[in-house]
């Protein structure tokens, strides 16, 4: 979809007005010009000055509507940046969280900087494009009337120079696409220059190859790529206006050599033609705008994040929170591993959870523990098999209310400062109580439904996402090997206490873990090697030595 037929999708009457606005500047100004030249060729001085009220009238109504029509374009700018940018996120929290993880976080910013700000400068850009059409329709209206035969010959003009400029114009636009594309890979290199600063900054070697190999080569791509697409917009914007000269010349020294036309014509001609340099320099101009919009709107669609309307999600479906049992019925889930070149299968698995269960699922690092996980707690959708809640299977019309059972900490949690979703009264009373029970109270603080910091160690991290993830009180809970990075005293609160604890209100707890020392804890125990599902038993005292963990 375009850029203008999204916003008129979006704001239709707006866009309707403003174009109105618009071309009634570009009309205005077109006849400005004809009365300019009606004063230059009239046969006196008395019969010019007849013409000055028309002169000051449509001069002062040209400085009104442009005035009015941009600042309805540019309310109409604004509104439509926050919108597009509001449905980009939209989108993001809708998309599936395979296709967000496949596309990867440096082309997600890159959508959400890159492309939003070249969608913004060419909203900004179209009143002077709609005023230039105008102006130059009205103007090739009143050179019609002027005379039709000079007009065919200016028309003919026109063709030539958008033929020559059409295949400079189709290369540079091939070029921007390339642009955007390395613009992906710069901003994986920012995000490397972050998130690796410490082992960069360890290992000078490293960080030298990084900076000479990496980085600064795609800088160099993007702006080479950058320079040459302006030069070549640079040099068909200078070729347009050699052309407008071109076409003044032949008017007024060719036409008058086989065409007998009357000096007061061809001066009008050569003045409109004259002044409508300037709208088709502006057209010119703003051709690479135009470009790079379409551009970042392609791209956004292949990141399948669209920005047309989207259908609106069922927040009617309710999934009762005091299921008996979920079932996982022939489940498999298939996916490219970049690490090892090879596409990783998990599944089919079959086996069935219930209420108040403790259930571990244990396994080697690489057997699909996490992807299981996933497709457990309704983020990933299976391409074979089904979820079923009480014999009900998980449609595309209930995953959302299905996701809501759960509360999960994954290995890679985001932690957030505000406690969102949570105002209840008395929750900071729980929240400090559990930053006590945590030995986190000397250090965060809950006030007006914030965390006074989350700058802490990786395991204090976690402890403060377990405690986030208790207070949501959610029928299921899933834990992400949550004891990998805890100091002993809180592996034995976790699996001794807190998890119990959860067993007793009747929640059902899943549990990725390699703390086999613990499993004897848990009522039920799968193990996954190489995405196959090899063992699903009850855990007992007596067999949980012959359980070892790959």
């Amino acid at each position: 979809m375009s850029l203008l037929a999204l916003l008129f999708q979006k704001s239709k009457l707006p866009i309707i007005f403003a174009a109105l606005l618009g071309i009634l500047t570009g009309a205005s100004s077109a006849a400005l010009v004809a009365v300019m030249n009606q004063a230059l060729t009239s046969r006196t001085v008395a019969d010019a000055l007849l013409l000055g009220p028309a002169f000051a009238g449509l001069a002062a109504a040209v400085l009104v509507l442009r005035i009015v029509s941009q600042m309805q374009l540019n309310s109409l700018q604004q509104m439509a940046l926050l919108d597009l940018r509001l449905s980009l996120c939209r989108r993001i929290l809708e998309a599936p969280l395979r296709k967000l993880e496949e596309s990867g976080q440096h082309k997600l910013m890159a959508a959400l900087t890159e492309d939003i700000a070249v969608i913004n400068t060419t909203i900004a850009v179209i009143p002077s494009v709609i005023i230039s059409l105008a102006t130059l329709a009205g103007c090739l209206v009143y050179l019609a009337w002027l005379s039709g035969p000079l007009l065919a010959l200016v028309l003919c003009v026109v063709a030539v120079v958008l033929a020559s400029v059409a295949l400079p114009n189709r290369y540079a636009y091939s070029q921007f696409f390339r642009r955007r594309e390395s613009h992906d890979a710069l901003y994986s290199h920012f995000q490397t220059l972050i998130d690796g600063s410490k082992e960069l900054q360890l290992h000078q070697a490293r960080s030298e190859d990084f900076f000479n190999k990496e980085l600064q080569p795609t800088a160099e791509e993007v702006s080479r790529i950058s320079r040459v697409t302006n030069n070549l917009f640079i040099i068909a914007g200078g070729w347009g206006g050699f052309m407008v000269m071109v076409v003044i010349g032949i008017i007024l020294f060719v036409v008058p050599r086989f065409q007998p036309v009357d000096m007061p014509t061809l001066a009008a001609y050569a003045l409109v033609v004259l002044y409508l340099q300037q709208p088709l320099d502006g057209l010119m101009h703003q051709w690479p705008n135009l470009s790079r919009s379409h551009i970042a709107m392609k791209k956004l669609e292949k990141l399948g994040l669209s920005l047309q309307d989207p259908q609106p999600p069922s927040r009617d479906a309710v999934i009762n929170p005091r299921f008996e049992r979920i079932e996982l019925a022939d489940i498999a889930h298939s996916y490219y591993r970049e690490h090892d070149g090879a596409t990783f299968t998990l599944g089919p698995i079959n086996t069935t959870v219930r209420r108040g269960e403790l259930v571990f699922l244990v396994g080697g690092n690489g057997s699909g523990k996490t992807t299981l996980a996933k497709l457990f707690t309704g983020l990933y959708v299976p391409e074979k098999g089904e979820l079923r809640v009480d014999g009900v299977p998980v449609e595309a019309a209930t995953r959302r209310a299905y996701r809501q059972l759960f509360s999960a900490v994954f290995f890679d949690f985001h932690l957030f400062e505000r406690m969102l979703g949570l105002e209840h009264p008395g929750m900071e009373d729980q929240a400090r109580a559990y930053l006590s029970r945590l030995q986190l109270e000397k250090k965060v603080r809950v006030e007006n439904g914030r965390l006074s910091t989350v700058a802490l160690s990786q395991g204090q991290r976690k402890r403060l996402a377990l405690l986030t993830s208790v207070l949501e009180d959610r029928a299921i809970y899933v834990f992400d090997e949550w004891a990998a990075d805890q100091d002993p005293v809180f592996r034995e609160l976790f699996y001794r206490e807190l998890l119990p604890s959860l067993k007793q209100q009747g929640k059902l707890v899943f549990v990725i873990s390699h703390d086999d020392r613990y499993f004897h804890l848990a009522d039920r125990i799968l193990k996954l090697e190489s995405g196959q599902l090899v063992s699903d038993q009850v855990a007992t005292p007596a067999v949980t030595p012959t359980m070892q963990v790959g």
